[in-house]
């Protein structure tokens, strides 16, 4: 039986605070959720659907992902959630030419576990195509871990998935959200540079200039999400929420919302013959028109309670 410390108490008062402050807006809740597209672009490997929710129409994207780590940075996917419904209950606040794509929970495996990684044991963040993935590298404490990166780059479904999808129709903007740690990265340069100076500004995050500031990570992650998109041309911008416990919903919302802002300023205008794109992320995958209905907690999800995994992942400890 699992000890009750007082870490995991926190946690889950915590998580609790998140979903108390959602349920209030719960008839405003239900109609967001009425009005909100989602996909599945994929599947885990336990086979539960890996979803991405669609807001507005405009063409040119901003994906925010939550969840990537699972359990152990759950408050992301709460952040994620929230989001999600803020927006679908303020279309209004979505800047025209824009879109927005939500994935709260890019590991759901790992979120019904507790545990970071895949249930393969290899970390989501970890198996990405970048120039510099390993199949050897380090975990959230800086400890060096044989196969962590996967036996190649995008080894893993639930990576190839989220790629293919990345790929088909590029977003304008990635906010990958994780934690813990209080920081951000995000370029320096150009429009991704007024946008992650924008970022910081706003939510108050520690933005380390490299070569002036200390690095807050003791190690070099390697096959990163925020490195594949980079090499993509993708602006991305890496959120490390406080803790592991807070949501910090407002500090980012602001945030969101002016880093919107400047992106739209950032298009070319539109004329009245101009009429928008499908939104980014439509696929041949099956689309629904509205998400099934669901109670009011700070966790989407599209279908019943999913399935038992088919697999039984190691037991390790949690990682933050």
């Amino acid at each position: 039986m699992r000890s009750v410390t007082r870490r995991s108490l926190l946690r889950s008062a915590a998580l609790a605070l998140g979903a108390a402050a959602v349920l209030p807006r719960r008839a405003r809740r239900a109609q967001a959720q009425t009005e909100s597209r989602w996909t599945a672009i994929g599947y885990s490997q336990g086979g539960q659907p890996l979803v991405v929710y669609h807001l507005g129409d405009g063409p040119a994207r901003v994906f925010l992902l939550g969840g990537h780590h699972g359990g152990p940075e759950a408050n992301t996917t709460t952040l994620a959630t929230m989001l999600h419904d803020y927006f679908a209950a303020h279309p209004h606040e979505i800047p025209p030419g824009l879109g927005v794509d939500v994935m709260p929970a890019g590991n759901p495996d790992g979120l019904v576990a507790g545990t970071r990684q895949y249930l393969s044991g290899v970390d989501p963040n970890r198996n990405w195509g970048s120039a510099d993935w390993s199949p050897d590298a380090y975990d959230s404490n800086g400890r060096y871990r044989r196969g962590l990166g996967g036996s190649e780059p995008f080894s893993e479904q639930e990576t190839r998935a989220l790629a293919d999808w990345i790929d088909r129709r590029p977003p304008a903007l990635v906010l990958n959200f994780h934690s813990a740690g209080g920081f951000m990265f995000g370029d320096r340069a150009g429009l991704a540079g007024e946008i992650s100076a924008i970022y910081a500004e706003t939510s108050g995050y520690y933005w380390p200039d490299p070569g002036v500031n200390p690095n807050p990570l003791p190690y070099v992650p390697t096959g990163t999400l925020s490195a594949w998109t980079s090499q993509l041309g993708i602006l991305d911008i890496f959120v490390e929420l406080t803790t592991s416990y807070y949501p910090e919903f407002e500090r980012n919302l602001v945030a969101v919302q002016a880093v919107m802002a400047r992106l739209a300023a950032s298009l070319p205008p539109q004329t009245p013959l101009d009429e928008p794109g499908p939104p980014a992320g439509e696929d041949p995958a099956p689309t629904a028109t509205a998400a099934p209905e669901a109670e009011p907690t700070p966790t989407l999800s599209p279908e019943p309670p999913p399935p038992e995994p088919t697999a039984t992942p190691t037991k390790r400890p949690l990682e933050w």
